[in-house]
């Protein structure tokens, strides 16, 4: 984890952001740990790159979680879209903290998910559990130690505190509300419905849904898309060029419980 310093690099003034916004990430309800990724954990990005979020989400309510992610980032101007992505945030994958597998769970996807960093949990076993479920990495030699210490703490003394206290409050509240009435359940369903039949249409009309070049993973419990061209396809491009690939007969199923 590379530790801020007095003159602030890109990655450094992204991590910044994140923290002043990571009360908005903790309110929203059914989150259970937010992990960041992507060339700012790698303390590499550039001004124009975007800020990549991993979450995981209470189990059966991933799609609700997500619908309520987009939902406060979009009202606070914070979303990456197709037009707009510099220092914004982008969701890209949402898990369930019951089998918080990562897709890709071979050597290519080991370099992207290895230097995951965890900004926030609910509880200490969620990251626990969470580099459990993908202890796949592991097996592959060029892989660095696994983050398991999380990057910023509720600290009394911090003059933030009252902002993660009242976001931590909001998402219990409703949390058990909409779980008591059943609202939770029934939003549930009708989110997984409705995001599905766009996230469809979206790629089938641009050509990406049946693209090798896309990725497309979306289960009740699993959604991680990466749209027109991933950068593990990227690298998986790279690596067949160079006789390097992985064999993708020996890949586990992201959507088998383990």
């Amino acid at each position: 984890m590379f530790a801020i310093t007095g003159q602030k690099n890109e990655s450094e003034i992204k991590l910044l952001k994140l923290k002043k916004y990571l009360p908005l990430f903790i309110a929203c309800p059914y989150t259970r740990a937010i992990f960041l990724g992507g060339s700012t954990s790698l303390g590499t990005a550039r001004k124009e790159s975007d800020i990549d979020i991993f979450v995981v989400s209470k189990n059966n309510r991933v799609w609700l979680n997500k619908f309520f992610m987009t939902l406060a980032l979009s009202f606070a101007g914070e979303r990456r879209t197709k037009k707009i992505l510099t220092d914004k945030f982008c969701l890209n994958v949402f898990l369930s903290n019951k089998n918080p597998v990562l897709p890709h769970c071979d050597s290519v996807g080991a370099i992207f998910y290895k230097n995951l960093l965890p900004a926030w949990s609910a509880d200490e076993d969620e990251i626990k559990n969470f580099w459990e479920a993908n202890s796949w990495i592991k097996k592959y030699s060029d892989v660095s130690p696994i983050s398991q210490k999380k990057m910023f703490e509720s600290n009394p003394a911090h003059k933030k505190f009252m902002c993660w206290m009242f976001a931590d409050f909001a998402r219990n509240f409703f949390e058990k509300f909409f779980d008591f009435t059943g609202l939770g359940f029934v939003m549930e369903k009708i989110s997984f419905k409705i995001q599905m039949r766009y996230l469809k249409n979206r790629f089938e009309k641009s050509g990406g849904y049946a693209s090798e070049e896309s990725d497309f993973f979306v289960t009740p419990q699993l959604i991680a898309y990466h749209f027109p061209v991933s950068n593990y396809h990227r690298e998986l491009k790279n690596m067949w060029k160079s006789s390097t690939a992985p064999d993708q007969n020996s890949q586990i199923d992201p959507k088998k419980p383990r």
